[in-house]
């Protein structure tokens, strides 16, 4: 009987030792960043949003499908500041939600061409030809970036080229979806005698 209380009392010991070694289940690390990558990735949608053609029979061939390729950045509640749609209105224009963020995607991607962000490079001392993109992590979660930007495009309707300076300052949630971008765009200025692919 003596040896059986002290068989009951081992396991039930080992059993409390094992259970005090394991380790409280591990929360899920927070993803990392990448800056650079996420300011590329952005202006690598911009760019292709003129990436679709009118068919012979002058239906539009996977214009949709870029636009909604550029709405896949976005979170469904982003707030998204952006340059004004027409040469009278002054100030910018704030966009609040996916349905209001589409229509301004959707009408770049109907109304220009050849679209050409670059993200500016600095070059100094023996670095040549950086890109600069900035980046500090938010509070509540996400990183926010900043860069300069060259943004070239060309006008779908009469094909004159334009060229505007400008940066963008954009907030990524946890989730790696933009829930804030504000796009600043400087007087654009139009180029001429100049081939599209240059600008």
């Amino acid at each position: 009987m003596g040896r059986l209380i002290v068989a009951v009392l081992t396991v039930l010991l080992s059993a409390v030792q094992l259970q005090a070694q394991t380790t409280p289940a591990a929360t899920p690390a927070k993803p990392a960043f990448d800056a650079t990558q996420l300011a590329v990735d952005w202006v690598d949608r911009m760019n292709n949003l003129s990436n679709w053609y009118l068919t012979m029979d002058g239906k539009e061939d996977e214009a949709d499908k870029v636009v909604d390729h550029m709405m896949e950045a976005f979170a469904p509640d982003a707030i998204v500041q952006v340059p004004p749609y027409d040469e009278e209105q002054i100030g910018p224009v704030v966009l609040v939600g996916s349905d209001q963020v589409r229509k301004w995607v959707d009408k770049v991607a109907r109304s220009q061409v050849n679209i050409n962000y670059k993200i500016q490079r600095q070059t100094q001392n023996a670095a040549d030809g950086e890109i600069m993109v900035h980046s500090k992590p938010l509070p509540w979660g996400g990183v926010s970036i900043a860069f300069q930007t060259h943004a070239a495009y060309s006008l779908r309707e009469d094909r004159r080229r334009f060229l505007e300076l400008g940066a963008l300052f954009i907030q990524y949630g946890d989730d790696g979806k933009i829930h804030r971008l504000r796009l600043f765009l400087e007087e654009k200025d139009e180029v001429v005698d100049s081939p599209e692919n240059e600008i």
